[in-house]
């Protein structure tokens, strides 16, 4: 029965993605946690995420995107106006290829975001995306080599994804400083913003809000609240340098080959014996 109200509710979630309600900019005055949806999901995706962070004392905005944008430029000129509004030392949440948009912000809207949270950003492309009209976010596309460091720029840059994406393979996942922390347990684009275990981790990966006067409503582990600052050795990421962690590693575990058994020969033993005598 929860199966099939959920897959209503996200049925729903489509329909409103398609209604002009969806492109017109949000105000983000006085909201500290701004939410860019990823591709083709609309603002209802991301309301059992926000219902939650509000919970929590947080004050959320889901921001719109063009659905038909004529250039990469134009959906983030969209996304820019509205992060302006927004205060200083806003905390971005961008899903999916969210993240993507956030790599090309202009500076004066970039300056805004002190902490940028990724959920499931293929930093390295997608097929997905390889023979359709965004093709410049296809698998290590020239558009996302050129443009996949500027996370960086971003005082806290923190990539979330789930066990089974490609985005940061596990073995890696310490490079940024929270290990088993970065992993969602249930893996599939829309359940990271959807499934209650997955946003049980977001909850617990943002702490609480530092102002005083929401500070008694907050539920979760104050242990969380102050996330420490991670550097980002980004080299590592680079498609080269992970083909060739690759074939390293395959030589590193490719097992030795067993030394074959020497034949004794028959006279030795024989010419032990005649010594002894």
């Amino acid at each position: 029965m929860f199966q099939f109200l959920d897959a209503l509710e996200k049925i729903w979630a489509k329909i409103l993605y398609f209604l002009p309600g969806h492109s017109q900019p949000e105000d983000c005055q006085g909201k500290d946690i701004l939410i860019i949806p990823g591709h083709m999901a609309g603002k209802d995706f991301y309301r059992r995420l926000k219902a939650d962070l509000d919970n929590l004392g947080f004050h959320v905005a889901i921001l719109s995107t063009l659905r038909n944008p004529v250039s990469v430029e134009d959906a983030v000129l969209h996304l820019s106006k509205q992060i302006l509004t927004a205060p200083n030392e806003a905390t971005v949440i961008a899903h999916n290829t969210g993240g993507l948009l956030c790599l090309v912000l202009p500076d004066e809207s970039r300056r805004k975001v002190k902490r940028l949270i990724t959920l499931g950003t293929p930093f390295h492309g997608s097929h997905f995306f390889s023979d359709s009209r965004f093709s410049y976010w296809g698998f290590e596309s020239d558009w996302v080599k050129k443009n996949y460091k500027n996370a960086l720029f971003f005082p806290l840059f923190q990539p979330l994804s789930a066990i089974e994406d490609f985005s940061f393979s596990p073995q890696e996942s310490t490079e940024f400083g929270q290990g088993r922390d970065l992993w969602f347990d249930i893996p599939g684009n829309y359940n990271l913003v959807r499934r209650h275990e997955n946003l049980r981790t977001i909850r617990e990966f943002l702490g609480t809000p530092k102002d005083p006067q929401t500070q008694a409503a907050a539920k979760a582990s104050p242990v969380h609240a102050l996330p420490k600052k991670i550097e980002v050795d980004f080299s590592k990421f680079d498609p080269a340098n992970r083909k060739k962690v690759k074939v390293a590693a395959k030589k590193k575990i490719s097992p030795k080959p067993k030394a074959k058994p020497t034949a004794k020969k028959p006279g030795v033993k024989k010419a032990a014996k005649k010594k002894k005598r």
